[in-house]
């Protein structure tokens, strides 16, 4: 669907395509997943407040159903196409463009991209290195192959802004990628897949050492006396002053969670960190999740591994709902899965897999209930036998 998508935007797509996307579209589930791609393909600086969302939605639907389209555009009206996809799915950014330059800056919505605070974007290849400069050129990080690294660079120059004031860096580990990150007081973090991640480029030496969550994360954090570790997510917020945990808060997810592996955490709803009589105190091998349409937090007794083991490569589901298993597997192999089979929603299963592809995957839960699965490019739909 990546490709029928690039295809709309690039005005290459056909009748039959266009119907194909306009039907995928239909599906709440798949408009989420069009906006994380769009995220990734591309970033554009526009003004909302003018877009009539009415009308810029209808126009989508009406190219979708097959109506002409000119080829031959000019800049605005790509901004316009733009500004029609923002409409309906409500997106900050979905392209880069160099301001007064008609070339467009493209960057493959599968690559590890690096957002420095004054707008700078990077592409960390997984097998590469370099060194992350500010706008200062200044030497602030330096990736090794798959490893981020802010601790062991020294400034180069004490009277640094970076030494009084936060400056942030943005993380975006697309699906099917992993990447390892080490912050300015040593803690390593290790980002998942589909996956946003703010940080400070250097905490300061006073005050909470805050970082910002979409997506899943492990971390290792730095014992700290004095300066709590605070991860904030759009549902929960994680405080703690040493520790090792896991937080999965993806946006499309019906469900927020931390898990405890070491030391001990405290978790809030969103805007309540802080407040005592609010707060959920985590020992080691629990889990706490926040069910989104509830309103309401659940304490359970869980195998940390099952959460965990995406870090080394692995994935464990321990009587798993099997839709909770097709997103899982959806960020880990960077696929599209569709279930036509309402039967397998209400089954749970038990795996463990590390070096198998997708479709041995399929196969395998194919072997405890029966169903029919084809793959075509990145899409796989699962029907009844």
């Amino acid at each position: 669907m990546i490709k029928l998508i690039d295809k709309y935007l690039n005005d290459s797509i056909d009748g039959v395509e266009r119907e194909k996307l306009r039907i995928w579209l239909e599906k709440e589930k798949n408009q989420t997943k069009f906006k994380a791609i769009l995220e990734r393909h591309y970033y554009i600086n526009l003004g909302l407040q003018e877009v009539d969302l009415k009308k810029e939605y209808s126009l989508l639907l009406n190219k979708l159903e097959g109506h002409s389209i000119n080829k031959r555009r000019s800049n605005s009206v790509w901004f316009q196409r733009a500004a029609v996809l923002i409409g309906m799915l409500g997106l900050g950014y979905i392209m880069y463009l160099t301001i007064g330059n008609s070339d467009e800056t493209y960057i493959d919505e599968n690559s590890i991209t690096l957002k420095q605070e004054n707008g700078k974007i990077q592409v960390i290849k997984e097998d590469g290195s370099l060194e992350i400069v500010n706008s200062a050129g200044k030497v602030i990080g330096k990736q090794n192959g798959g490893e981020l690294d802010y601790k062991n660079v020294k400034e180069r120059d004490s009277e640094n802004p970076l030494n009084q004031t936060l400056t942030y860096n943005e993380l975006v580990v697309p699906y099917g990628k992993k990447i390892k990150l080490v912050l300015s007081d040593s803690t390593v973090v290790h980002v998942n897949s589909g996956t946003s991640f703010k940080y400070p480029v250097k905490f300061l030496k006073d005050g909470d050492r805050k970082v910002f969550l979409k997506g899943e994360a492990f971390f290792e954090v730095t014992k700290s006396k004095t300066a709590p570790f605070i991860v904030n997510t759009d549902e929960i917020d994680i405080r703690v002053l040493g520790t090792k945990f896991n937080i999965s808060a993806y946006q499309d997810d019906e469900a927020a969670s931390a898990v405890l592996v070491e030391g001990s955490v405290e978790v809030y709803k969103v805007g309540e960190l802080g407040a005592d009589n609010n707060k959920f105190l985590l020992s080691p091998g629990h889990i706490a999740t926040w069910n989104k349409s509830k309103n309401s937090m659940e304490i359970a007794i869980i195998d940390v591994n099952e959460y965990t083991s995406w870090i080394n490569g692995q994935i464990i589901f321990k009587v798993r709902p099997f839709p909770e298993i097709l997103k899982v597997l959806e960020r880990h192999y960077n696929v599209s899965i569709t279930n036509n089979y309402n039967f397998l929603d209400s089954q749970r299963f038990f795996a463990k897999f590390d070096t198998e592809t997708i479709e041995q995957v399929m196969t395998y839960f194919q072997s405890s209930i029966p169903f029919t699965f084809t793959r075509v490019g990145d899409e796989i739909i699962i029907n009844k036998p």
